[in-house]
C-alpha cells in the first residue's frame, strides 16, 4: 500500500561493502511504500562538473530507494529552474528502510542517464577490485542490465 505522508525528515546513510558509513545527509520523505521510499534531498556540496552534467549545490535530487532491488535512482533536478538534468543510479545492496533511516551498502558500479538517453557506466574498475560474493556480483550486473533496459525503453 503506497502513502503519501507530509514531508517528514529522513536520514540516509551510505555505507561501503563492509558497512562501513561514507556518508549521511538528510532529506523529506514523499511516499513510502511496502518496498520503496523516495524521498527528496538537496546537493549540498560545490559546484563540480561530472561526466558532462553539471551537479550543483542547491540542485534537487528525487531519490528512490528499494528493499528489494539492488540499486537506487537519482532524478536530477537543475537547482534554478528545476529541469531535468539526468539520472544517477548507484548500484548496492537492497536498502534497509525504517522509520527515520534509509542504509544501503554502495557497490562502486554507477550508471549514469542524460535525458537524450545517453548513458554512462561509471566506477567498473573500481567494483572489480571490491571483496564481494559470487552472487553479490551477479546481482550488481543484473542490476546494471535491468536499468539500462529501464531507461532504454523510457528515453528516445
Amino acid at each position: 500500500m503506497n502513502t503519501k505522508p507530509s514531508a517528514s525528515p529522513i536520514v540516509v546513510i551510505k555505507q561501503d561493502p563492509a558497512g562501513n558509513e561514507t556518508w549521511r545527509y538528510t532529506g523529506e520523505v514523499l511516499q513510502r511504500g511496502d518496498r520503496q521510499i523516495i524521498i527528496e534531498a538537496y546537493f549540498d556540496r560545490e559546484d563540480v562538473l561530472f561526466h558532462g552534467m553539471w551537479l550543483c549545490k542547491g540542485d534537487r535530487f528525487v531519490e528512490t530507494y528499494y528493499s528489494d532491488r539492488w540499486y537506487n535512482i537519482f532524478e536530477i533536478h537543475d537547482r534554478e529552474d528545476d529541469h531535468l538534468k539526468g539520472w544517477y543510479c548507484n548500484i548496492t545492496t537492497p536498502a534497509v528502510i525504517e522509520k527515520h533511516s534509509i542504509a544501503y551498502k554502495d557497490l562502486a558500479l554507477d550508471l549514469l542517464i542524460f535525458p537524450d538517453g545517453r548513458q554512462i557506466v561509471l566506477d567498473e574498475e573500481e567494483f572489480i577490485d571490491l571483496e564481494l560474493s559470487t552472487e553479490q556480483r551477479e546481482s550488481a550486473h543484473a542490476a546494471l542490465k535491468e536499468l539500462r533496459e529501464i531507461f532504454q525503453k523510457r528515453l528516445p
